[in-house]
């Protein structure tokens, strides 16, 4: 089931450039090879839409997200902050084996946000993606 279009495609793309360019991401796609366009784009497409359907907001480098519905009614609604990242994005990989890329995701995750590590495993798939693809903007500077 799609969710209600409350912000125009336009608008949302207006907000994520604008953000890009308070985190120093290079959001230029004329200025992209093939290969990074093909990377870029699904990342884009999921943080826009985001920001159509109203569960993302953009203040300046920051981003406020609002988790969908959950069994648990302490994660329904939550709205979390995105922060601009400091060097505590990539402590917050350190401490796990090559082999746990996972781990190592939601460490940085809980580097931007302040959450903590497990709060991530707790996430439906859709809230999750979102946070993945922050996470891989970030990674991209």
């Amino acid at each position: 089931m799609e969710k209600e279009i409350v912000i125009a495609e336009e608008i949302a793309e207006k907000d994520f450039t604008a953000w890009c360019e308070a985190n120093e991401i290079d959001c230029d796609v004329n200025m992209m090879s093939d290969e990074e366009k093909k990377d870029f784009e699904p990342l884009k497409k999921r943080i826009v839409k985001a920001i159509m359907e109203g569960r993302c907001e953009v203040d300046d480098d920051q981003l406020s997200y609002t988790l969908g519905n959950y069994e648990s009614d302490n994660l329904t609604g939550k709205v979390i902050k995105i922060k601009s990242p400091t060097g505590k994005l990539f402590l917050g990989t350190d401490g796990y084996k090559e082999t746990q890329s996972v781990h190592k995701l939601h460490g940085a995750m809980s580097a931007l946000t302040g959450l903590d590590v497990g709060y991530f495993g707790l996430m439906n798939i859709k809230d999750w993606k979102f946070f993945q693809s922050v996470l891989q903007l970030f990674l991209s500077i």
